[in-house]
């Protein structure tokens, strides 16, 4: 698949969260994904998530590119409700469902 043929990604990276040296271009390209713009940040998760809804609606984004989980993690509900998360360790689909989902997580705590 050529490279142009790809489905675009955006990259998200927070500069309050420590950022280990990944090539995010490389990390969207194993995927079978091509980076097309890359949101810097050092505002907290609000913003964050806003900034990620602009720019995935933007460019048609398909999947948000990380360089650690860490990056995404107060906004990964919001990126796997829009697009796939990607990290170095693992792929997670749009839709993905994260621990702590589903009706158990409307559940009151006892006690």
């Amino acid at each position: 698949m050529a490279v142009a043929e790809r489905l675009a990604a955006i990259g998200l990276v927070r500069r309050v969260v420590p950022t280990p040296a990944v090539d995010l271009h490389e990390l969207a390209g194993r995927h079978g994904f091509r980076l097309v713009f890359t949101v810097y940040t050092d505002a907290g998760p609000l913003v964050t998530a806003l900034a990620l809804v602009r720019h995935v609606g933007e460019h048609d984004a398909r999947a948000v590119v990380v360089p650690g989980f860490e990056q995404a993690d107060a906004v990964r509900h919001l990126v796997t409700d829009l697009a796939a998360l990607i990290t170095p360790i693992r792929l997670y689909p749009r839709g993905h469902r994260w621990a702590g989902d589903g009706p158990d997580r409307e559940r009151p705590v006892d006690g």
